[in-house]
């Protein structure tokens, strides 16, 4: 399915409508990739793939953008690219330019006024070219951030969200309302209360990081509460490399790669349709 570029923010606007959620999983290879694209197909729903930044860094940004884009050429759903959690200013623009649709600049670690300024510098960039960017307001639990001595400081402010949308002009907004990047080591405390004081005083779909290890019921719960985007990259990679590893035992000392990711594909399809069971709903034909 081709897509021009305005898609990503069409489609995350009609999900915010129907009160349904949009998936993000994140991609490191082509086979991953591939079976996000036809865990998406077999539920007939639209999908985010999300490059996180040291991925595309790896990778190359012209690689992710070519390995979606031939995907996409053959897939009877939305598959848009995004770059995920990049803290570049330049490297949100080198995106832009060699095609990705989709953007998100972070500027949670900054002070309020840097995080604007880096967020409105990628907006007047991305909106000339049709392109949809994504900010950040509170912080992400997880690999450098923790909370502080009083177990907060990572909690999205209201007054700053409005602030940064309006002064910005960004498209989608995530929010710390108390969710982690990987696996929780106990059951997350989602701030539902903050997280609907942020969805009613700001207009731009909501989203939410770290979906690997949050409740299914929380999950939903975040939808109806604003949510509008869901992003979940470390189950995916996690049954990945488990899975390849589990095969490869099984293979032995002559491993063939196409029998090898045959068996592997499923079992991270498996994983992906139950997260887009969960974040799309049962009906999940308002977002396409």
């Amino acid at each position: 399915m081709t897509l021009d570029k305005p898609a990503a923010k069409q489609i995350l606007t009609r999900a915010r409508g129907a009160r349904t959620g949009l998936a993000a999983f994140n991609f490191t290879d082509i086979w991953d990739l591939t079976a996000i694209v036809n865990a998406a197909q077999r539920r007939n729903v639209p999908v985010m793939a999300s490059s996180y930044w040291a991925v595309a860094e790896s990778l190359g940004l012209e690689v992710c953008q070519a390995m979606v884009a031939a995907l996409n050429r053959r897939a009877t759903v939305p598959v848009i690219l995004h770059l995920d959690h990049s803290s570049s200013v330049p490297m949100c623009i080198q995106a832009i330019d060699v095609g990705y649709p989709s953007v998100m600049i972070d500027g949670s670690m900054c002070p309020l006024d840097e995080n604007i300024r880096m967020t409105r510098e990628v907006v007047q960039y991305a909106h000339r070219h049709g392109v949809s960017v994504e900010g950040e307001i509170g912080k992400v639990l997880g690999r450098s951030v923790q909370p502080d001595a009083g177990g907060g400081g990572f909690l999205a402010e209201v007054e700053e969200a409005v602030e940064l949308v309006a002064k910005t002009k960004v498209d989608s907004l995530a929010v710390g309302i108390g969710t982690a990047h990987g696996f929780y080591k106990e059951e997350p405390k989602i701030h539902f209360d903050r997280l609907r004081e942020l969805a009613s005083a700001v207009d731009v779909p909501l989203v939410l990081h770290g979906g690997t290890g949050i409740p299914d019921q929380d999950i939903r719960r975040a939808i109806e509460c604003g949510i509008t985007k869901v992003n979940v990259g470390t189950i995916i990679h996690t049954t990945y490399l488990r899975a390849l590893r589990d095969e490869l035992n099984r293979a032995g000392d002559f491993p063939f790669t196409i029998d090898v990711m045959r068996r592997v594909l499923p079992k991270i399809e498996e994983v992906l349709d139950d997260r887009l069971r969960v974040i799309t709903g049962n009906d999940p034909s308002g977002c396409v």
